[in-house]
């Protein structure tokens, strides 16, 4: 799923996607998952590409800065 995020984001850099928005377009409905199993994610793909590439928008979401 790691990869399935990073894709996602990086196909609309500067977009900014909520949880939800993420949760429906990576897991679909047919999964059972909170919220915060984004942010497990995101942090992974952090460790692996670095911090500068998706950005945390506080209270909105994440996007992926192609910077």
């Amino acid at each position: 799923k790691e990869f399935e995020l990073l894709a996602f984001l990086a196909a609309a850099p500067h977009k900014v996607f909520s949880r939800d928005e993420l949760l429906q377009n990576i897991w679909g409905n047919d999964v059972f998952v909170l919220a915060r199993t984004v942010d497990v994610h995101v942090r992974k793909v952090r460790e692996k590409v670095g911090d500068h590439h998706i950005q945390t928008i506080k209270g909105v979401g994440y996007k992926f800065n192609s910077d």
